[in-house]
Formats: C-alpha cells, sequence, structure tokens
C-alpha cells in the first residue's frame, strides 16, 4: 500500500488532505499536539461477521462486566458503513496537556475508547491507515471543526468508532 494512497470510496471530499497517512501499524506520529484520524484503506472479513465473533469472545469470558463493556466497544463496529473514516480524535486538546500524536496511538494498545475494535478489524483481515496533522494550538478545536464538516457530509453522524 502507498503510504499516503487514498482509501476506496473517500466520501469525505478531501477533509484529510492535509494529514499525513501510514499503514496503521507501522506508524510513527510525532510527539506533538495535534489531530488523527482511522481509516480504512482495505476491507477483510465482513464487518457483521467481525462484530458478531468479536461479541462471543467478549461474551464468552463469563464475567458479565467485563462482558457488557465489551460488547458496548464492539457494538460500535455495526456502524461502519461505506465511508472509510471510523475515527477522528486530537491529542494535546487541554491547556497544560502533554498528551501528543504519538502518545494517542500508543495508548490504541493499551486503553484507548476504540482499541477493541480497531483490534477486531486488524485480526480480520482489515488493512487500517493512521493519519495525523500537527495543530500546536488548540487541537480540540481543530477536531470539533473536523467532525462538524464530517457531520455535513453524512446526514449528522459521527464516524464508526466515534461516540461523541
Amino acid at each position: 500500500m502507498r503510504e499516503n494512497s487514498p482509501p476506496a470510496g473517500d466520501c469525505c471530499n478531501g477533509l484529510f488532505d492535509a494529514f499525513e497517512f501510514t499503514r496503521f501499524q507501522d506508524a510513527e506520529p510525532p510527539k506533538r499536539k495535534g489531530v488523527y484520524v482511522i481509516r480504512i484503506h482495505r476491507r477483510g472479513t465482513p464487518v457483521e461477521e467481525v462484530h458478531d465473533k468479536a461479541i462471543a469472545l467478549a461474551e464468552s469470558i463469563g464475567w458479565d462486566v467485563a462482558g457488557r463493556f465489551l460488547c458496548s466497544r464492539f457494538d460500535r463496529l455495526s456502524k461502519i458503513g461505506d465511508c472509510p473514516t471510523i475515527y477522528i480524535g486530537s491529542a494535546g486538546t487541554y491547556a497544560g496537556s502533554k498528551n501528543t500524536l504519538k502518545g494517542r496511538y500508543l495508548e490504541l494498545a493499551t486503553r484507548h475508547t476504540a482499541k477493541y475494535p480497531i483490534w477486531a478489524l486488524l485480526s480480520s483481515g482489515w488493512e487500517l491507515q493512521y493519519g495525523w496533522m500537527v495543530v500546536d494550538e488548540n487541537p480540540g478545536t481543530a477536531e470539533e471543526a473536523l467532525k462538524g464538516q464530517y457531520r455535513k457530509a453524512h446526514a449528522g453522524e459521527l464516524p464508526a468508532l466515534v461516540s461523541r
């Protein structure tokens, strides 16, 4: 995959043209504040099947609290449609925040709200891209503006793995 190659069916009309994209697993975002995006480059196993297998795994744990939590995260998979953009977020949003684009990327392996659906997709043959744009001042404002533009292009909806 070419690092900056656009995903098939990009319906966001250049919304992320200023972003640097790379294969999700190979991303090396900078230790700077900014906005990041996760998008589908190539689909793998049908999303309904990914969702059903992930839910079955979560329920097989036999611990209701964990099962409910995991299912709530995996249910976001069912919102994936034709748009390749599945997540928009920011790093370093608050004054004095030490969070960076690199830090948020690393959190996808440990504590990020979207980690479980991302893992389910990656383990089911999906190719994802991680993209970022450095925004030194007010990355939260830039994130909200992008989400607003995204909503305009998608009948008021946010990307599939975003809850707010």
